[in-house]
């Protein structure tokens, strides 16, 4: 007995088709996709341009923090009473430095993708939490970090 009706795997790898062509297509709008694509333009043309990354937020805030802790230890000859001079210079740079780093952290743990953190996927892509009109907004960002969500 035959029947007129297609099997439902046609059926869904049609949808299936259909939704990741949808995908496609709202990606392709996004200004990152553009950003992107214009980056690679360039880098095929000038044969690879190296990039700079800085590394992981965790890596800089201990940087940090050992940078200030320097600067405590430097600061205890003060306390005993010796005078070591040239050392308010260092300790200052010290000082600026580590505060500089811990700032640096705590931005890009604000800014960066939550992909990283995990390894969720749909159909097979990688699933993204920002926005696909583009990065998301710094201050949703912060706001739902302070919202707790």
């Amino acid at each position: 007995m035959s029947t007129s009706s297609p099997q439902p795997d046609k059926f869904q790898r049609e949808i299936d088709d259909i939704i990741r062509l949808a995908e496609k297509r709202l990606e392709r709008q996004s200004p990152t996709y553009r950003v992107q694509r214009q980056v690679n333009r360039i880098q095929r043309r000038w044969g690879g341009v190296p990039s700079i990354t800085l590394p992981d937020p965790e890596v800089l805030a201990g940087v940090g923090l050992a940078a200030l802790f320097l600067t405590f230890l430097l600061g205890l000859p003060r306390l005993i009473g010796l005078a070591v001079p040239g050392l308010g210079f260092v300790s200052v740079l010290l000082q600026g430095i580590g505060f500089g780093l811990l700032a640096a952290a705590i931005l890009l743990s604000l800014v960066r993708s939550r992909r990283r953190g995990g390894t969720r996927t749909w159909r097979g892509d990688p699933v993204r939490y920002d926005s696909p009109y583009g990065a998301s907004n710094i201050t949703r960002r912060i706001r739902r970090l302070f919202r707790g969500r």
